[in-house]
């Protein structure tokens, strides 16, 4: 598998948690890693299966690529017989290119697509891949206009596992108030959740509330411009490992999440965060159009005092559709279907 992992990013977690199955289940993983420590927060240490060997364009233009890296050598003299790419836009396609004969002439191939639109460079639409995975309906009906609907194959996103704490232990061991409530929000740009901070000031009138922020990378300027304006926020900063963050996650009284995209996409935070059992409070839009009652959603930021205000008094999601969410969609039942994929293919 050519990916990111072991960073923090919703291509990785994919990857991990599906990747991660397929040892389990005793199949053989070789992964193709960017070299890209130094950019992005790293999560765990790479297993031995690891390979890090080309570059990725993160801050890429859309339509303009900058120059990339890509050793061949593990590329070529590696067995396989299937070859999963995700997230090919940022990859070093040019490079990929001039040895993608290689690649075919061993291995059947699988594009997973996280791209939320049709991508511009037309790089993009020269690999046959023998199979194209999407994550729900509504990438499959964009993906139409490109490739052959034979190609497309629809499996879900993965859930973490169900993994619940206990949340006087979490805040002891993370040295948080007890006698607060606290609200959470984390990721690598972490100022998109800060247009909550109005009605958490209005909130906090009511309530003894900390806004637990915990920033993936280096401390924003407007992280500390927050801080001197709103006095309940507490800061911490680094890359967390996944048992970290769920040790965040059990202390915690709610998820806030604010994001917005005008194209297609999948709450990957939500994903890897459900089976925490800390309700997760999130704004409507693009990101639950295929979320139901497994999380608390907010059209405005009165909603969202609201909401907040239910769940401090102890209204929690509905743990059925949340089992549901979680069953369907967990990383061995997804890693299964990506296996039966392979197997249809044959090599």
């Amino acid at each position: 598998m050519m990916s990111p992992w072991n960073v923090a990013c919703g291509v990785a977690m994919h990857a991990e948690l599906v990747g991660r199955e397929w040892v389990k289940t005793g199949h053989e993983l070789k992964l193709l890693a960017p070299i890209e420590k130094e950019t992005q927060p790293v999560t765990a240490k790479d297993e031995p299966y690891v390979t890090r060997c080309y570059t990725m364009d993160r801050e890429f233009i859309k339509g303009i690529l900058k120059p990339l890296f890509l050793a061949p050598k593990p590329f070529l003299e590696s067995d396989y017989e299937f070859f999963v790419v995700q997230n090919l836009e940022l990859m070093p396609m040019k490079e990929l290119l001039k040895i993608w004969l290689n690649i075919k002439a061993k291995a059947r191939t699988i594009l997973v697509i996280h791209e939320g639109y049709l991508p511009p460079h037309p790089d993009f639409y020269q690999f046959d891949f023998d199979a194209i995975v999407c994550f729900d309906e509504r990438y499959q009906r964009k993906l139409i206009r490109k490739f052959p609907a034979d190609r497309i194959h629809i499996i879900p996103y993965p859930c973490h596992p169900l993994e619940h704490g206990d949340k006087r232990q979490a805040r002891e061991k993370l040295s948080l108030p007890q006698d607060k409530k606290i609200v959470f929000s984390y990721g690598i740009v972490i100022q998109q959740h800060f247009p909550t901070l109005l009605p958490l000031e209005e909130l906090s009138r009511e309530y003894p509330l900390v806004y637990l922020v915990l920033a993936a990378e280096g401390r924003a300027e407007v992280l500390d411009k927050a801080q001197d304006r709103y006095s309940f926020i507490e800061a911490r900063e680094g890359g967390v490992t996944v048992e970290q963050l769920y040790a965040y996650l059990h202390a915690a009284d709610a998820l806030l999440l604010y994001k917005q995209s005008p194209d297609i996409v999948v709450a990957s935070t939500v994903y890897l965060c459900l089976g925490s059992g800390c309700p997760i409070v999130i704004s409507e839009g693009r990101y639950t159009e295929t979320l139901g009652e497994e999380v608390f959603k907010y059209r405005d930021f009165d909603e969202l005092k609201d909401v907040l205000a239910q769940v401090f008094e102890g209204k929690k999601p509905d743990q059925e559709a949340v089992d549901k969410f979680t069953a369907q969609k967990s990383a061995k039942r997804v890693a299964q279907e990506f296996i039966e994929l392979f197997q249809s293919l044959g090599n």
